[in-house]
């Protein structure tokens, strides 16, 4: 009886084959959930940069929104003041007459007192 050989039924056979496909298929499913698990950690982990990134960036933009509006009240201050600039024509006119009286020649205070002192 020793060397009688352990003989086995199809119906055996078929569950001994389902039961190693469901052993396989068993083993599929749990290699997909954990890469399922380090996928969605992955995920989360980029979400969470991105987020910072955004954070960063909508710092820096806030700064350069805070620039920007200090660069208008500049210009707008300097266009008020260029504004009260005399005009390039205002300043020939000037000039014409600066030119037409000749102040160089006009006699001060002390040139009349000189002056009447010699023709007294």
């Amino acid at each position: 009886m020793g060397d009688e050989i352990q003989q086995t039924s199809p119906e055996q056979q078929i569950i001994y084959e389902l039961v190693n496909r469901v052993r396989i298929l068993e083993s599929k499913q749990n290699l997909f959930s954990e890469k399922m698990l380090v996928m969605n950690r992955n995920m989360i982990e980029e979400y969470k940069r991105v987020m910072e990134e955004m954070k960063k960036l909508n710092g820096s933009l806030k700064g350069f929104q805070e620039d920007l509006d200090n660069m208008r009240s500049v210009v707008r201050h300097l266009s008020e003041e260029a504004s009260k600039f005399a005009m390039k024509e205002d300043v020939k006119i000037l000039e014409k007459y600066i030119n037409l009286w000749d102040p160089l020649k006009f006699v001060t205070e002390s040139d009349v007192k000189e002056m009447i002192k010699k023709n007294a």
